[in-house]
């Protein structure tokens, strides 16, 4: 028998990035193991980071209720547009979110500058009005249309994940009007996120309540790492015995695409010596530190041997902030990097995934941050889907762990002397002739199963 689940998502199709992916392939997988999931998510929301094409892999017969919500960041992404309109520039600029911890201004030249004075008071303004967050908005549309849709089909659980904290907010009231059983996934940490800057005063005390009560009301707590659920069960110890791990995972489904630019023997992970050795990062940079100390490093190693300026292409692709676009700009001077870099911005999941698929080796980088230990990222996952060597300049804890399970990747310390020891390395040691996930612990699919199974577990539960 099919059992139904609501899931609430801000992030999901056509929204693009890295926080649409987990929540994308569950409904893709969940019907396999026997739920039918109906995905509730606002229809217009403030973030400008767009992928249709990932409306191809939901399922023909999903439901999507695209509800209505009032979220102040839609005025910056208006008076941008308004103010670039006609610019010879707009088109190249980077696709950006401004309702994440790290804006930055669309557009160039004047549009930019109007932009940048204006969004950091506009806000301040509804940082100090919207709790949770700039999601706060969508409670309530959401709230009234999942218990519309109940009404008319019931459903038998409850799924949300965060961030946004709002879509937990929106289960945790429907699971209250319903009695239905509710499960709470966090992809990231809410207090302590090591990407988000820090609350005060009357809303840091709001944020340990309300975190405290999604986790004690939830009849289930997932998290994406093993180091997040250690952090939150050390919080909530009285809660503990309902938390467990579904980690991030990879889809070999998104990897049947032709690499571009790569032989065969390429792609089988020989490395062509008609080329210069291909390290591709796929993934926006939001942090301040990640980018400057691995270019940092890699002019490290060009002073150690200047010919790994002939050996070795590094392409990043994905968005930039504006502190990032700096030292890009800074490192892409003929005098420093430049020959040796190339910076793509915001493409398509597909079109990502083709761009590693061309590369040598593929990189991660998690700067040595407080909290950042509990950064996994979600395409280190995707690397060892496609079974590429990985450079990891990465601080000990998630990211490491998982490479040290599987016995894969070189790990770099992160900083700038780390990284060319890391690259020295990765140019001078063979690449890897395996599989780097041989027992599919981290596919997809498997994943999929073990939220079904978990969903299964808390309906029987609430029935006994």
């Amino acid at each position: 028998m099919t059992r139904r689940v609501l899931v609430v998502a801000y992030f999901f199709p056509p929204l693009g990035g890295v926080g649409v992916q987990r929540t994308l392939k569950y409904v893709k997988y969940l019907p396999q193991n026997g739920w039918q999931p109906v995905v509730v998510t606002p229809a217009r929301p403030a973030y400008t980071v767009r992928d249709a094409s990932l409306l191809d892999e939901l399922p023909g017969d999903i439901q999507v209720e695209r509800t209505s919500s009032f979220e102040p960041a839609r005025l910056p992404i208006a008076v941008a547009a308004r103010l670039s309109r006609g610019r010879a520039d707009a088109s190249d600029a980077p696709e950006r979110t401004v309702s994440d911890a790290t804006v930055g201004p669309a557009g160039a030249g004047l549009a930019a500058r109007v932009l940048a004075r204006g969004m950091g008071a506009w806000k301040s303004v509804w940082g100090l009005l919207l709790f949770p967050d700039a999601a706060a908005g969508w409670v309530g549309p959401a709230t009234r249309r999942g218990l519309a849709v109940h009404r008319l089909e019931p459903f038998d659980a409850i799924y949300s994940t965060s961030g946004p904290i709002s879509c937990h907010l929106i289960a945790g009231k429907i699971a209250a009007r319903t009695g239905l059983p509710w499960i709470a996934d966090f992809r990231d940490p809410w207090i302590g996120n090591a990407f988000a800057k820090p609350v005060r005063g009357l809303h840091a005390i709001q944020q340990r309540r309300m975190e405290r009560r999604i986790v004690e009301k939830a009849d289930k707590v997932i998290f994406a790492t093993q180091g997040l659920l250690e952090a939150y069960s050390a919080r909530y110890p009285g809660a503990a015995g309902k938390m467990l791990v579904i980690p991030n995972g990879y889809d070999r489904a998104d990897f049947a695409v032709p690499a571009e630019g790569s032989a065969d023997a390429d792609r089988a992970g020989t490395r062509s010596s008609r080329r210069p050795f291909r390290l591709v990062y796929t993934g926006s940079f939001y942090g301040e530190r990640e980018l400057g100390l691995f270019l940092e490093g890699l002019e490290i190693l060009v002073g150690r041997r200047p010919a790994v300026k002939d050996q070795l292409e590094v392409e990043f692709v994905g968005w930039l902030s504006a502190h990032n676009r700096a030292i890009a700009a800074e490192y892409s001077s003929p005098v420093r990097l430049g020959s040796m870099l190339r910076f793509s911005g915001f493409v398509a999941h597909a079109d990502a995934i083709r761009k590693a698929a061309s590369a040598d080796a593929l990189l991660q980088i998690i700067a040595d941050d407080p909290r950042k230990g509990e950064v996994q990222g979600g395409k280190l996952m995707e690397y060892l889907g496609q079974d590429r060597q990985i450079l990891a300049v990465v601080p000990e804890g998630a990211a490491r762990d998982v490479l040290r399970e599987l016995d894969w990747g070189i790990i770099a310390e992160p900083t700038p002397d780390g990284v060319a020891m890391g690259l020295e390395r990765l140019l001078d040691e063979p690449l890897p002739q395996r599989r780097a996930d041989p027992e599919r612990r981290y596919d997809r699919v498997n994943l999929a199963a073990r939220l079904a199974a978990c969903l299964d577990e808390t309906v029987e539960a609430a029935t006994h």
